[in-house]
């Protein structure tokens, strides 16, 4: 069963990863603003699921 604290913890863990994968990928390709904005995405739905958890 997934928690809202194991979301917590497979969020960082996949921002983690997105954030070693950003500093493989070039700057100005389209993969890397493509994984920005999903690891923006990923960070603002984790807040808020961790917020309304409490």
């Amino acid at each position: 069963m997934i928690t809202y604290h194991g979301l917590g913890y497979y969020g960082l863990l996949a921002a983690l990863a997105a954030l070693a994968l950003l500093r493989l990928l070039p700057t100005g390709s389209r993969a890397h603003r493509l994984l920005t904005r999903a690891l923006l995405a990923a960070l603002i739905v984790t807040a808020a699921i961790v917020g309304l958890s409490y």
